[in-house]
């Protein structure tokens, strides 16, 4: 009789579950980053926006600026982030400040992300 030694291929189950637990914790942080990440492109699109209408010179007071923004954050659905928007003119030009904080709710810790910009319409 003749006996064939075969070896074994593939993985094991173990190494699935250490897989499917590392892919889990990667989705986990990915899903707490991607908010975040949204919410500044949004911001930065909104300071886009104020900035070409500056340039075609739609926009020439302090209060309209604020009022060109609180319009695309309420569009955007963004209100809470009202108060974080500072508009101060500065002889001819106008000075457009957004600072911000964010809370990452990781699963060892909760850390701060903070966003800040600054620009300058001329």
């Amino acid at each position: 009789m003749k006996t064939s030694l075969t070896t074994q291929r593939g993985a094991s189950s173990l190494i699935l579950i250490i897989i499917l637990a590392l892919l889990g914790a990667g989705v986990y942080i990915g899903l707490q980053y991607l908010p975040q990440y949204i919410e500044a492109g949004t911001v930065d699109s909104i300071l886009g926006s104020v900035e070409k209408a500056y340039n075609k010179s739609t926009v020439n007071s302090v209060e309209s600026i604020q009022g060109m923004i609180d319009k695309q954050l309420n569009m955007n659905q963004m209100n809470d982030l009202k108060d974080n928007f500072k508009v101060m003119q500065d002889g001819e030009e106008y000075r457009i400040k957004v600072s911000y904080e964010r809370e990452l709710n990781l699963i060892y810790e909760k850390k701060p992300v903070r966003y800040e910009k600054t620009v300058i319409l001329r």
